[in-house]
C-alpha cells in the first residue's frame, strides 16, 4: 500500500512531488513533526498576512456545516472551511483523535482518518493510538503533523464553553464572506 491508498486521490498526490513522496515513505516521526511544525508555522504566516485572522476578535463555528466564521464587532469577515484534528483534554490530561469522537459530525471529520492510515503505514502510534495521555504541546503536534500532511492552510484551536478542553482544527479552505476583499 503506497500513499497513493493514504491520500486516495489523485489531486491530493499533485500537491506532492515525487521527492516529498518518497519521503514521507521513509521519515522518522521526529523529523515529520519538525517539518510539520516549519509547514505549519509557515502556512499560519501566509494565512495572517493575506486575511489579517490574529485581527479579527470574534469567531464562531457551526460543527453542521463545518465552518469556522471570523469577524469583529459582528461582521463576518471570513469563513474557514475546516477539519477536527482531535482534542486535549485538561482533566484528562489526553489527547483524543476527532476519527474516535462520536460527538462529531461527519462533515468536520470526514478526512482525519486519513492520518491515522498514514500512522498504521508507517508505525507512528500517536498517529493510530485514538486516545493517549498528552498535554497542550501534543495537541499542537499532531494538529501540524494533519496539517501538513493534508495540505491544511492553517489551524485554529478552541476552548470548550467550560474550558475542559481544547478542540484542535485545520483550514481546509479560507474565503473572504462576502465576494469583495477589504483594501
Amino acid at each position: 500500500m503506497g500513499l497513493f491508498s493514504f491520500f486516495g486521490c489523485v489531486t491530493q498526490l499533485e500537491k506532492y512531488t515525487t521527492r516529498q513522496l518518497h519521503d514521507l515513505n521513509s521519515i522518522s516521526f521526529e523529523n515529520l513533526s519538525k517539518k510539520a511544525s516549519q509547514y505549519l508555522n509557515k502556512e499560519q504566516d501566509s494565512c495572517n498576512a493575506v486575511y489579517k485572522i490574529n485581527n479579527c476578535i470574534d469567531w464562531r463555528y457551526d460543527q453542521y456545516k463545518g465552518e469556522l466564521i471570523f469577524g469583529a464587532h459582528g461582521i463576518k469577515r471570513l469563513i474557514v472551511d475546516f477539519e477536527e484534528v482531535g482534542l486535549f483534554s485538561f482533566k484528562s490530561k489526553t489527547w483524543l483523535w476527532a476519527w474516535k469522537n462520536p460527538r462529531l459530525e461527519e462533515k468536520v471529520n470526514s478526512e482525519i482518518s486519513r492520518i491515522r492510515d498514514y500512522g498504521y503505514k508507517r508505525g507512528f502510534e500517536k498517529l493510530t493510538n485514538p486516545k493517549w495521555p498528552a498535554d497542550e504541546f501534543d495537541g499542537w503536534e499532531m494538529t501540524a503533523i494533519a496539517a501538513y500532511l493534508m495540505k491544511a492552510k492553517g489551524a485554529f484551536k478552541v476552548p470548550s464553553s467550560d474550558n475542559m478542553f481544547y478542540s484542535f482544527m485545520i483550514y481546509k479552505n479560507v474565503r473572504w464572506a462576502d465576494t469583495t476583499q477589504p483594501n
